[in-house]
């Protein structure tokens, strides 16, 4: 095989956030993504990861690039590559997954696309956010592995604080006192009178927003479980997007070494359903002998922000005036950081000779005072 044939990938390209836990990405939506594209177009995608959405061309993640075509997060990613079998059959006979749906059913599926990307969305972010546990053993540390210095530093909490709010308004965000050593149950504790008291006892404060996240947790799965109601898929027992969009995030809720297992357990032990129905779609896109095709990242150095020089007449005319009008801005940035760090050098430099000859003589002169002065 040749060298050129080795490092050839399919024009289709998924940009996600990076793997982890034995698991494609540890976003729900770009895991979804992967699977669904595992599913209907296996072999004819690659997938690159990304430690920043800036590394997407649309700024999010997920984003599927397919020749002049840039298409980010899941049900758009969906809808794209399901129109690839209306276009091609031949070269793409699987790629809807959702093509015997009624119109109904169909109707339905965008329903529980944006449910699920927001309420079970809300479920996997807390756990590996808000959740001061898992975030401090587990997804911090996963997080900051991703990143060289000093990013790793300070974009995991970054990235903890965008989902804040979100998280605030659902409910699910641990805005009371956090237990402490320094700060252990007392054994005289008064029985509560307001809720302020409530939030100043950090362990009984800690259990009154377990029992609040439980209750809140359990009214989201029960939705799901109903929804499955015994059947094998959501609709008339056949795999479909939606199936993908609920396995990714019961997946992320329940593969992962978290800390905290009490939401694992939960999911384990009283609702086998959805576990068993999502490790199911993950083991039909990623099953025994079934792989995906990765491509690594570009690496960027420092040579990559210098512009070239322009190589002869002929490549200019080959330029368009986009192309011209780039390489100028390119070249006049350039230009003016290197004659900064010129102007900064020749501030910090040491002062010429004849300056410090001038300094020689003025010490002099007063030594030569001093003496005469002494003299007299």
């Amino acid at each position: 095989m040749s060298s050129s044939s080795q490092t050839k990938h399919p024009s289709i390209i998924l940009y996600i956030w990076p793997s982890q836990w034995e698991l494609p990405s540890f976003d729900p939506l770009c895991l979804a993504a992967v699977l669904y594209l595992q599913l209907a177009i296996p072999r004819q995608f690659s997938v690159i990861e990304c430690s920043s959405p800036d590394g997407s061309p649309t700024g999010q993640l997920p984003c599927l690039v397919h020749e002049q075509y840039a298409v980010a997060l899941y049900p758009s990613i969906v809808k794209y590559i399901s129109g690839l079998q209306t276009a091609d059959f031949k070269t793409y006979p699987r790629a809807d997954l959702d093509a015997s749906l009624s119109h109904k059913e169909k109707a339905q599926k965008v329903a529980w696309h944006a449910h699920a990307e927001s309420h079970l969305g809300d479920l996997v972010y807390h756990y590996l956010y808000s959740n001061q546990e898992n975030w401090r053993k587990l997804t911090g540390t996963a997080l900051a592995s991703m990143f060289p210095v000093p990013q790793k530093y300070y974009v995991p909490q970054r990235i903890r604080d965008s989902y804040r709010e979100r998280l605030l308004a659902a409910g699910l965000w641990k805005n009371f006192v956090e237990e402490t050593a320094e700060s252990p149950f007392p054994r005289d504790v008064k029985p509560l009178e307001t809720k302020k008291e409530l939030h100043k006892n950090p362990a009984i404060s800690q259990a009154f927003e377990r029992g609040k996240v439980l209750q809140k947790v359990q009214t989201e799965l029960d939705i799901y479980q109903k929804l499955l109601d015994g059947k094998s898929f959501i609709f008339r027992n056949q795999l479909s997007s939606v199936d993908v969009l609920v396995a990714a995030h019961i997946l992320l809720l329940t593969n992962p070494p978290y800390p905290d297992v009490l939401l694992k357990n939960l999911l384990v032990e009283i609702y086998p359903t959805l576990s068993s129905h999502a490790q199911s779609v993950f083991n039909a896109a990623l099953g025994e002998g079934k792989s995906l095709s990765c491509i690594p990242p570009p690496s960027l150095s420092l040579w990559d922000v210098i512009p070239s020089w322009p190589k002869g007449h002929a490549s200019k005319k080959q330029s368009t005036d986009e192309e011209i009008q780039y390489r100028k801005i390119r070249w006049g940035f350039f230009g003016l950081a290197l004659g900064s760090l010129v102007t900064y050098l020749s501030i910090i430099s040491p002062r010429p000779s004849v300056w410090q000859d001038a300094e020689d003589n003025n010490e002099n002169n007063n030594s030569h005072t001093g003496t005469e002065g002494r003299a007299i």
